[in-house]
């Protein structure tokens, strides 16, 4: 099995948390350079966590692997179907993981944005999975963009997710805990691949677009040209989550958490996560001497909590 088509190199990453304007920042991209950024999917995850081979060697592989492919619900919006991809595929030797996924990629790429001189796939999930993303993309690049965890939470909690259909966050330790972690794996990734990590922050990028696309072009290799392109947001997450996109940045509503968010929500964002906030360069409303107090507080009650269910289990009083 093999494939029967030049691909694309290796794609470049975007990485995020969730409403942290990695939309925005993608048709910014599209729009402003040849690149090309698919829609958010999970497949690659998908097939890296449920497909059990290395290699895809005879038919029942290739269905096996196009089952987890298309299992995915989001990577209908890519609009590909089965025999797109099984045309491609020659029966008579094997076919890696790696080139089942270029190929995957390179037929997106020839149909939207078949100008384009690099690939981008979207989603926070490489984050966490980076070391076997390097494995199969070892000259991938990765960008992230870094927001206020606060405005994160904001947007989150007045944004609904088309998944559930209920709003992505409600609970600000929730979306501390979320953001503090996105922000761990950013700096794991950028210090395990030197060179390889570009990040943007959300409130720069929103009151310089030309100079964010300017540094990150230099960073992919590329220049920067106005194309007609821009980038597919899928008509099932409704007009409303990704209304902005189009519109000239909205600079002013940068800190429209601090009026938005309740004093409560915003000392609880802070108790969780003032150490990445400060380190991110964002100001704290509360006292730094009572946010980090609090914040021991925290972190002694969470490892109670822990203490408490292992006991719970050990005990065999959990499964009552």
């Amino acid at each position: 099995m093999a494939i029967n088509k030049s691909l694309i190199e290796d794609p470049f990453l975007l990485v995020y948390d969730s409403r942290s304007g990695s939309t925005f920042l993608s048709n910014l991209l599209v729009k402003s350079a040849p690149i090309a950024i698919a829609p958010e999917s999970d497949f690659i995850s998908a097939i890296i966590q449920n497909y059990r081979q290395k290699i895809i060697t005879d038919k029942q592989d290739l269905e096996n692997i196009l089952e987890i492919t298309f299992s995915d619900q989001k990577f209908s919006d890519w609009n590909l179907d089965c025999d797109e991809i099984y045309k491609y595929i020659q029966l008579n030797s094997p076919t890696s993981i790696r080139d089942f996924i270029l190929l995957i990629c390179t037929l997106y790429k020839e149909k939207k944005f078949p100008d384009s001189e690099v690939f981008g796939l979207k989603k926070s999930t490489y984050l966490k999975l980076h070391r076997t993303i390097n494995k199969l993309f070892p000259q991938s690049k990765f960008i992230s963009i870094v927001r206020d965890g606060r405005a994160v939470f904001n947007s989150k909690k007045n944004s609904i997710y088309s998944v559930t259909g209920k709003p992505f966050e409600t609970n600000p330790y929730s979306a501390a805990l979320e953001w503090s972690k996105i922000l761990k794996l950013i700096r794991e990734v950028d210090q395990n691949y030197p060179g390889r990590m570009a990040i943007v922050q959300y409130e720069q990028m929103i009151q310089e677009p030309e100079a964010t696309v300017k540094t990150l072009c230099q960073f992919l290799g590329i220049k920067s040209s106005e194309t007609n392109n821009q980038y597919s947001i899928p008509d099932r997450y409704g007009k409303d989550l990704h209304q902005n996109i189009h519109k000239e940045p909205l600079v002013d509503r940068i800190e429209a958490w601090q009026q938005d968010l309740s004093d409560r929500e915003i000392l609880a964002f802070e108790v969780v996560s003032h150490q990445d906030l400060l380190l991110e360069s964002y100001e704290l409303l509360h006292s730094r001497v009572v946010v980090t107090m609090l914040g021991l507080f925290w972190k002694i009650f969470l490892s109670v909590k822990v203490c408490l269910k292992e006991f719970l289990i050990w005990t065999g009083i959990k499964q009552y």
